[in-house]
């Protein structure tokens, strides 16, 4: 008889269940409890029904900071700690299907072997010792699953071998891995959607996309206190941060160890995939790259520079750079304001705005693009071809685009390469135009045109965060406001930019969209991550005093 070949949809929901039977059971909130699949807002839904005992929202509320300094002084186990933040975990999945792998087995044991060697040592593993962190798919750990949505590499191989340089310096200094976050396929959509788990809703308004790459982890980050490791290439971290009432973190590549992460896109190096952490507060944000940076990952990746953690000492007056439309793709209405309401803040503490315009955005755009596809999609292709998974519509180009020759490639290295001379050279004449005579602190602007986009309907435009990737500058996002119907009214069109602009601003439904989060991006120059996650805090400052 002939042997029957599984589709991609039997082997989506082989491991599925798989990752489904990895739950317990008493962590789960039965269906009959759970909001209506109507409820659209359910940021708040766990605090507000009681499903977790109060010790563990307490722990799930507290500063990361906060549970090592508990945990090293005896008030809490690194068991109790995990196991309150697997059983939150497990209920913001149901909320908003934010998790691709579950090991919360493996976690309990790794806490109960810290809490072991602090009883016998007297002194905690390391710096990290207990604290819970959430990875990204894309991260190998060992022992666990790394599909990367990818159908074809749900059981190839079924269990990674060994940890990614990241995972590896983490778990020396006391970290506990306990979930891996949900991500489009290879990781290479705006909106966080897959043929095995399927999309990632956004918590603040679930008729609106998580955003991509990095959703799972955004969503995850706003439904419990925890850092969600994600990686960013064109606005994965930014774009659902924005989303979702987070701080994110993109450094410059060469600060956090990438080694041994799976990818789409292996071999990709005219661009750099990098990872940042994805926070509930910006304390923890600061505790986490500081952790990072402090743990010389120069001794675990080839490609990482030695540079310390520097603390920065902002002046006490700034100046920021403040770009609201990229003229690509207007913004939507609480994306708008949202600026506004930004620069209106910052001038009234006294600091120093200026306009910025986006000269050589579209061009960064569009050259970032052909660097994601110059291979012709042939190492993604491989892979979905294998199992008959489709395309979903934002990933075509891997499909159809011809493969560049190296001639092509290298001309546009040497372009991209003066773009960024070119980019360099307009930040610092910038002094000519401040009132401080020096160039701007940071250029501040939206990280895409909406307060997270109704549910497949991103339209594929990452242009507000792409340019930077390809400059490589440190960009980090910060929480304005949520989209409010009553305010953020739509108004007529008569002229649009592009078609993309016409089809954001034609999707675009203030009853759809209320209760959506604005974050805006806050973009400093390269290797200044200390510098970034200060100004994020004086802002924030400043947006709460105000």
């Amino acid at each position: 008889m002939p042997v029957s070949v599984p589709t991609y949809k039997d082997i989506a929901l082989k491991k599925r269940q798989q990752r489904d039977t990895q739950f317990k059971k008493e962590w789960l909130v039965p269906e009959s409890q759970l909001p209506s699949a109507n409820t659209k807002d359910v940021s708040t839904w766990i605090e507000d029904s009681g499903v977790l005992s109060k010790c563990e929202q307490e722990i799930t509320s507290a500063l990361a900071e906060t549970i090592v300094e508990n945990i090293k002084a005896k008030k809490w186990t690194a068991v109790e700690v995990v196991k309150a933040f697997c059983h939150r975990a497990s209920v913001a999945h149901q909320l908003t299907n934010c998790l691709s792998e579950v090991f919360f087995d493996a976690a309990i044991k790794q806490a109960e072997e810290l809490d072991l060697f602090q009883k016998e040592s007297g002194k905690t593993f390391g710096p990290l010792h207990g604290l819970p962190i959430a990875m990204k798919d894309n991260f190998n750990i060992k022992g666990e699953a790394t599909t990367v949505g990818i159908v074809n590499w749900c059981f190839k191989p079924e269990k990674a071998t060994s940890d990614s340089s990241l995972v590896e310096m983490l778990r020396e200094m006391g970290a506990v891995f306990y979930v891996k976050t949900n991500v489009p396929v290879a990781m290479m959509m705006p909106e966080t959607n897959n043929h095995i788990y399927g999309n990632t809703t956004n918590p603040f308004n679930r008729l609106l996309s998580a955003g991509g790459s990095s959703g799972g982890g955004a969503s995850l980050t706003a439904l419990s206190n925890v850092i969600a490791v994600s990686t960013d290439i064109g606005g994965s971290i930014r774009i659902p941060a924005s989303f979702s009432k987070v701080f994110s973190l993109r450094p410059t590549f060469g600060r956090f160890p990438t080694y041994g992460a799976r990818s789409g896109l292996p071999g990709l190096e005219s661009v750099n995939s990098v990872n940042g952490p994805i926070c509930k507060d910006i304390d923890t944000l600061e505790f986490y790259s500081r952790a990072v940076v402090d743990g010389k990952p120069w001794m675990y990746d080839p490609k990482m520079i030695q540079i310390p953690w520097r603390a920065p000492k902002l002046a006490p007056k700034l100046t920021f750079a403040i770009l609201s439309d990229d003229l690509q793709v207007r913004p939507t209405p609480p994306v708008i304001r949202a600026v506004s309401e930004v620069k209106k803040a910052l001038i009234g503490a006294g600091h120093e705005v200026i306009d910025w315009e986006p000269t050589d955005h579209l061009r960064l755009s569009e050259i970032i693009t052909k660097f994601f596809v110059s291979d012709g999609g042939v190492h993604l292709k491989k892979e979905i071809d294998e199992t008959g998974e489709p395309f979903f519509p934002y990933m075509k180009m891997y499909g159809t685009t011809p493969e560049m020759t190296v001639s092509e490639l290298w001309d546009l290295h040497a372009e991209r390469t003066f773009l960024a001379k070119k980019y360099l050279d307009r930040w610092n004449a910038t002094a000519a135009a401040t009132l401080s005579g020096k160039p701007i602190d940071a250029i501040i602007m939206p990280a895409s045109p909406f307060p997270g986009n109704p549910n497949g309907k991103f339209h594929d435009y990452v242009g507000y965060t792409s340019p930077f990737n390809l400059l490589d500058y440190t960009a980090g996002t910060f929480p304005v406001l949520r989209a409010d119907k009553n305010v953020d009214r739509k108004e007529d069109r008569l002229t649009f930019y592009s078609e993309t602009d016409r089809k954001v601003w034609d999707d675009y439904d203030p009853e759809e969209s209320h209760g959506g989060y604005v974050g805006l991006q806050l973009i400093g120059r390269k290797f200044e991550e200390e510098k970034v996650v200060e100004m994020m805090k004086l802002v924030s400052k400043i947006l709460e005093v105000k």
